[in-house]
């Protein structure tokens, strides 16, 4: 069984255990004394949306492209602070939902003192049913109840606790058990600073209302077998129960279509608005809690392994718990019940300002398309619907631009323009870039033609804002964005400025999206001529220094969806090229992978692939695709600095030992 195991709780957020089904989730740490669930759900964002466009902007582009060309820099860039600065500077932040606290005591109402002897400790991650669970004994003097099947002497009770964000019920789920009858104690409350208002809906329901930011209701109910259950001013509190289930939710106002139609707008009632949410939250609340604890355990867990089916990778014969904790969270944010957008570390945060970043990968799931999940990962494609409004009004206040222009982040409104105030990042207009390098995989990968087309008029349009934008350079050799914003740099005074007339990687990100633009239009074979003409053109003046830094491939495990999609191509690693799919074999596996296999592991042009090695060598592989579904034929196999082409056969199926040579 793939678990990942500690003996210890968690001691802060990072090392906590998360639990997520898209909207909803929590990180869990699991302390037998003290147990603390710190929740977030995907919509409980700080504020309304906003113009924060800069009227400045459009007549200031040529005051700040007049100063660079005078190498007057500090000018230039307290112009860009004053003139190109969103008003105000920042846009919405995601923000915390708030925390449980469970407090644990015994039958002698000694508080938590027994608790702090715990031992025969364990928390894990079970990557097979998707629950998360904590165990632990402790020793009492005072059994539940007496139970004749154990010895006299044997006073130990082992507690068992299971959390789980529940897809069917759209709740987070946790259960506690106990090893001796009527022996769970316990006292649990919400947490949520400055909130409006805490009440007992019910003698087993408590509620917290707030009205900072979205209006919202986290809610908690308490159901047990055996025992009591009741409130006790903000407490939940259980006493002489066999097992304990409590059941939780988030609910924010933006659920409601009004509050979305308004972009969040409709606050003249707050408090009644975070009551609507509250009357949500317990119709969920009470439809989970109709059914047993294992009943939705079952569902739990048959959900969890319809979508964990894909991209299986075995070690020595064991399977890597590295790769199987980032595939967990990668599908925790991507389950069916998500409909936004993540960002970079996925649904969970305990700090507010987080954003949807554009300057880097992470607002697209890019592991979603080799784990099986590209039709989950919808989300973000789904907001560019309100970035694409957005968009174009910034590009015509700010630029006075046809087109459309987004910079360096976004958040749940699509608001477009820039946020913050760092001149290394805030300012840059090629946002657009990574939600065009998304829409391109997700069709590479998908081959799902209908999407394609739907956004295909965020590339068109960012491409005619940049052809409208760009000035001519070197005698008219070039085309340049002007300004550029870069890392620091010193002027032969040796101060440090952000700002230059152009840069490299600047010219390299618009012609890639030159590029995928086209490669768009080939893919719906849509050949208007006078734009392909355009494009090329304006590719074709755009100065890419050879020494511009390619991506590297991501590190650090927190980042789990970049690992995700490194780690895989290290041994089987998928592009387009031209009109075939590019398959690249063991490509740099690493070390301590030596031996091992990847099993289903979704390749681009609708493909599955299987592969095998041994010492790092090639031992087997395949491809082949889902019955009855369409596919990409044409095909190239590279491994070890060699290619070879084939292709498909009608059924879609290929042994790739047959396409390489017998010697290898």
């Amino acid at each position: 069984m793939s678990k990942l195991t500690y003996k210890s709780p968690a001691e802060n957020f990072k090392d906590a255990f998360p639990v997520a089904n898209g909207r909803l989730g929590a990180k869990v740490y699991g302390s037998p004394v003290h147990e603390l669930l710190k929740l977030n759900e995907e919509s409980l964002w700080s504020k309304a949306y906003y113009n924060r466009n800069n009227p400045q902007s459009r007549n200031a582009l040529k005051d700040i492209r007049t100063l660079i060309s005078q190498e007057r820099w500090a000018e230039a860039e307290e112009h860009v602070l004053e003139c190109l600065s969103g008003t105000p500077s920042e846009q919405a932040c995601y923000c915390p939902s708030g925390e449980i606290h469970i407090d644990f005591y015994d039958a002698e109402h000694s508080k938590r003192s027994s608790f702090e002897k715990y031992d025969s400790y364990k928390r894990e991650i079970d990557f097979e049913t998707g629950i998360v669970s904590s165990e632990f004994s402790v020793e009492s003097s005072v059994s539940g109840e007496k139970d004749f099947t154990r010895s006299s002497s044997d006073s130990s009770i082992t507690y068992t606790r299971e959390c789980f964000a529940s897809g069917s019920g759209n709740v987070i789920v946790y259960h506690i058990s106990s090893s001796v009858p009527k022996s769970i104690y316990l006292r649990a409350s919400i947490v949520k600073p400055g909130c409006a208002k805490k009440y007992a809906l019910t003698n087993d329901t408590i509620s917290v209302l707030d009205v900072n930011g979205f209006p919202s209701c986290l809610m908690m109910t308490a159901v047990a077998s055996g025992g009591s259950v009741c409130v006790k001013g903000e407490y939940l509190v259980v006493e002489k129960s066999d097992d304990v289930t409590l059941y939780i939710d988030v609910e924010t106002g933006y659920r409601r279509r009004h509050f979305r139609a308004k972009q969040g707008d409709v606050h003249k009632k707050p408090l009644a608005a975070a009551s609507r949410c509250a009357d949500l939250a317990l119709k969920r609340i009470c439809f989970a809690s109709g059914t047993t604890y294992e009943n939705l355990k079952a569902d739990h867990i048959a959900d969890w392994t319809s979508w964990n089916t894909q991209a299986i990778l075995s070690i020595d014969g064991k399977e890597d718990l590295d790769w199987e904790y980032a595939k967990y969270k990668l599908l925790c944010d991507l389950h069916p019940q998500a409909t936004l957008p993540k960002i970079k570390n996925g649904l969970w945060t305990e700090t507010e300002g987080e954003r949807f970043s554009l300057k880097d990968n992470s607002v697209y799931r890019y592991a979603a398309g080799m784990t099986g999940l590209s039709k989950l990962n919808r989300a973000t494609l789904n907001i560019a619907e309100r970035l694409y409004k957005h968009g174009k009004n910034t590009s015509e206040m700010m630029y006075g631009a046809e087109g459309f222009v987004c910079h360096s982040s976004t958040d749940i409104w699509g608001d477009a323009a820039p946020c913050g105030t760092k001149l290394s990042s805030s300012y840059s207009p090629l946002g657009v870039l990574n939600f065009a390098r998304a829409l391109i995989e997700y069709y590479e990968y998908s081959l799902d033609k209908k999407t394609l087309k739907k956004y295909f008029k965020v590339l068109k349009a960012a491409s005619v804002f940049f052809l409208n934008t760009m000035i001519s350079a070197d005698e008219k050799k070039h085309l340049i964005l002007s300004p550029a914003f870069t890392e620091e740099w010193k002027n032969s005074e040796g101060k440090i400025f952000c700002i230059s007339e152009r840069s490299g990687k600047d010219s390299a990100a618009i012609r890639e999206l030159f590029s995928l633009t086209l490669r768009a239009m080939k893919y719906l074979g849509n050949h208007t001529d006078t734009f392909i003409f355009d494009l090329s053109n304006a590719s074709a003046k755009l100065n890419v220094p050879e020494t511009v830094a390619k991506t590297e491939p991501v590190t650090d495990k927190e980042f789990f969806d970049g690992w995700l999609c490194s780690a895989k191509d290290s041994i089987l690693k998928c592009r387009m090229n031209g009109d075939k799919v590019e398959i690249t074999l063991l490509e740099s596996v690493p070390e301590n992978w030596k031996n091992g296999s990847l099993k289903r592991v979704q390749l681009m042009g609708n493909l599955i692939g299987d592969i095998e090695w041994k010492d790092g060598k090639f031992v087997s592989a395949s491809v082949y695709t889902e019955p009855g579904t369409a596919f990409w034929k044409n095909l190239s196999v590279v491994y070890e600095g060699k290619e070879y082409s084939t292709q498909l056969s009608a059924d879609g199926k290929l042994d790739l030992k047959n396409v390489l040579p017998s010697t290898v």
